[in-house]
């Protein structure tokens, strides 16, 4: 008779037998939704890119997480109540599409687009208002949207912890985390560049 420890590794190994075409599925899904992204933002010699690893990492690890846990949750059920799949199944796919999305957006980081005048950059919660934050969807799907603002409408950019940015104008102001300074001093380059010089670029101590 198999002992308490044996049943426990063998469903853990169960468990990551299951797991593994879901996480190719979600791979596949990440790498679709970053070809549409290139598509969309990363054509022509007018776009630059900055990309900071250490952010896309921390979105990758968040969102993988949160996708372990559910279908570790999913194999818990499916053990007492098989007919379970006929549900957990096709939300595990809406899962794995959404997982897909968010890394894809983290990997495409921050874009300066001079033909169109604007920079593009990963949202802030700051942005949401009460009753976003209440209703949680408006929350999920801000993770998997792009901000932006017009590069001529950038009056003044604060710095902040080393590893923010601020942007001012008449849009109110906008966030930009890295985990890097040099991304973040790329990204200011970017943006004062091109005939944005103007723009107030404040000195803070670090």
């Amino acid at each position: 008779m198999a002992t308490k420890k044996q049943k426990e590794a063998e469903a853990e190994a169960n468990l990551t037998f299951v797991l593994i075409p879901f996480i190719v599925v979600g791979i596949v899904f990440a790498l679709y939704h970053y070809a549409k992204l290139k598509k969309q933002y990363l054509t022509g010699s007018h776009v630059r890119r900055v990309f900071d690893m250490g952010s896309n990492w921390t979105a990758m690890m968040f969102s993988s997480i949160l996708a372990f846990g559910y279908f570790a949750a999913t194999f818990s059920l499916y053990r007492y109540a098989p007919w379970s799949v006929i549900f957990t199944v096709p939300l595990g796919l809406v899962v794995l599409n959404w997982v897909g999305k968010l890394q894809a957006y983290a990997f495409l980081g921050v874009v300066v687009d001079y033909q169109q005048g604007a920079v593009f950059f990963p949202p802030n919660s700051e942005n949401l208002d009460i009753m976003d934050t209440l209703l949680v969807v408006p929350g999920i799907r801000q993770l998997t949207t792009m901000d932006s603002v017009s590069l001529a409408d950038v009056q003044k950019i604060t710095r902040q912890a080393g590893k923010k940015l601020f942007l001012h104008g008449d849009f109110g102001s906008r966030r930009i985390s890295f985990t890097d300074k040099l991304k973040r001093d790329e990204c200011i380059h970017l943006i004062t560049a091109n005939g944005n010089s103007r723009v107030k670029v404040m000195n803070e101590l670090e």
